[in-house]
Formats: structure tokens, sequence, C-alpha cells
């Protein structure tokens, strides 16, 4: 068992058994995201300007795939932000503009592999799996390169994302449903892989207090607020009273902060079923592909499935946005 594998397999294990320790060397992160502020989900802008701010990571290249935005809409979002907030010397990598670009190659498909072909790292993807799943089909040398990848995407058995009881169709498990063959091509991997799903970012709220706290504080904070105005009103609307669910930054969380969130050590399959958003006009399909953990009983596709954020999570979070860390 190689250094990457044997350093894999004790996270997963102290993991399991809440012994989770927070990171004492830095580590080296490629992000992939699918930003929107301005237009959609503020995640992955939220996400980035945490990871700007996390001492504990050093950010070696950023990638942008179509999800929550177009990628020609997506691209330039996740330049102003980096631009704005981010290390210098880092420019966001166009990839795929659609699930049909599996197996292509692009400019970020060619940038993260050329860094991994430099040394360990580990990828943390918040948008559909797509540039990941084409380097993972690609380069298959360089899979023992990749220390992990962390994905937004998974959940329980039969478990519906309804964020309230008044809600009639769940969300979509976005990420994965926008491209199940990427995230097959990965699953088919040895890598380790941990997914901080719908069910650990569902206990998160961003309010109203928390924008004007972030607000008052400057910076990258103010930003924040001045940019989530639309997003908060959106779900305040339509969704739920209490704010918004910063679903991204539970990924990067977990990786600086490992000893917040609660995760288990699962087994990973995908698998079809009814499709939990049938509407009575039929525009959705009858049968969907589903990204579904189970209890790891010593064989199948194992990774580590997050599920609860301790209290303390969120306090360091506001911290990291703001840009007090």
């Amino acid at each position: 068992m190689g250094l990457r594998f044997a350093r894999a397999a004790l996270l997963l294990l102290m993991s399991s058994i809440g012994l989770a320790a927070e990171p004492t060397e830095l580590i080296e992160v490629w992000l992939d995201v699918d930003t929107a502020t301005g237009i959609g989900d503020v995640d992955d802008g939220l996400m980035l300007i945490q990871s700007f701010h996390s001492p504990e990571i050093k950010i070696r290249g950023i990638s942008v795939v179509f999800g929550n935005a177009p990628l020609d809409k997506a691209l330039p979002i996740a330049r102003t932000i980096t631009g704005r907030f981010g290390p210098a010397g880092i420019m966001p990598k166009p990839g795929a503009a659609a699930a049909t670009d599996f197996g292509k190659r692009t400019e970020a498909v060619e940038a993260l592999a050329a860094e991994l072909d430099r040394g360990l790292m580990t990828i943390v993807a918040v948008g559909p799996v797509t540039n990941v799943g084409t380097v993972v089909k690609l380069y298959p040398k360089l899979h023992d390169r990749i220390e992990r990848i962390i994905m937004v995407a998974g959940r329980r058995p039969n478990q519906r994302f309804v964020t309230n009881e008044k809600q009639r169709t769940p969300h979509r498990d976005f990420n994965f449903e926008l491209d199940p063959a990427a995230m097959r091509a990965i699953l088919d991997t040895k890598i380790p892989l941990v997914f901080a799903p719908w069910e650990v970012s569902s206990h998160v709220w961003v309010s109203r207090d928390d924008l004007e706290s972030l607000r008052n504080s400057g910076g990258s904070g103010a930003w924040i607020a001045e940019t989530s105005q639309y997003w908060i009103e959106r779900w305040e609307k339509n969704i739920d009273t209490r704010g918004f669910n910063p679903f991204d930054t539970l990924a990067m969380g977990w990786l600086t902060h490992p000893s917040l969130i609660e995760s288990a050590r699962m087994q990973v399959v995908i698998e079809e079923g009814p499709n939990d958003r049938l509407s009575s006009e039929g525009a959705e399909p009858k049968v969907k592909p589903y990204l579904v953990v189970q209890p790891f009983e010593g064989h199948g596709r194992e990774a580590i499935y997050c599920f609860l954020p301790r209290p303390t999570f969120k306090p360091v979070l506001m911290e990291r946005l703001s840009g007090r860390h």
C-alpha cells in the first residue's frame, strides 16, 4: 500500500470513530467550481472566498465547469472572485460546458493533469464532476497523485432533499444528476473519496443577520453581503425564511476542520429508482439514477460521508468569509 492510500485509510478510520484531527501540514488543493454569484447559487463563490482565507491549504489551481451557471458565465465570475480575493498568479481555467464534454480534453483538464503530474493534490469538486471525471478517465497513471476527491453529492437510501414540510417537490442531487457518467468513472477507481452532501449542509443557515455581520466586517464580507441579497430574497420567498444553505462551504470545511463535521465510512453505489421529482405534468423521467450511501461492511466502494456539522463550524465559516481568520 502506497503512502497516499495508507494516509487515506487512517483518515477514514479516525473519521469513523470521531477522532479526525485538524491538518498539521499544508494541504495542496485544486478547486473545481460552477460559480454563479450574481445569477444563481452563491455557494461556489462563498467556498472560493472561504478557501482563499484558509491558511491550512495551498491552492494549486482552479477550474470551472457548467452547473449553477453556463460555462461562459461561470468562468468570468470565478475569475472576478479570484482576481479580487484570491492568491496572485491563479487564473481559473475553462472546462466542460455540458455533460457531453465528459472525456474531452479542455484547458481545465490539461491544467489539472499537469499539476497532478507535479505532485500530490486534493481535489475539491463542488459542481458536476465532468472535469474531474475526465482527468480520471484519460490519465489513469495520475490516480496515485490524487490524495482524495471531495464532492458535493450523495444521499442515504430513500432520503428526500426537502427543506421544510411544505415543500412538495424535493431538490435534486444537483451535481450528481447533471453528470452521472463522470461520477461512475470516479467510483470505478481506488482514489479516496469524501462526500459533503445536501444532508450535512442542510443544517447550516446564512441569515440576514449573518449577512449584516459580514457587511460590517468590510472587505470580502461586505462584498458577500452585497452580492447575496438577491439569493437570500429568493430563498425567503420560495424555500425557507431562515435564509439559505451555503452548500459547497461544507466540503472545504471538512478539509480544513474535519473534527467540526461528523462523518462516517460508507459504501457508495449508483442505483436506479423511481424519480422522486415526478409531477402531474410528467415533465420528469419516471426513473433516474441515485448516488446512495449505506453502512460500510468491508466490501464495495468506500468513502467518507459527511452528515452533521458541529455547532462550532458556522463561527469558523463566518470568520473565513469575512477574512478575519
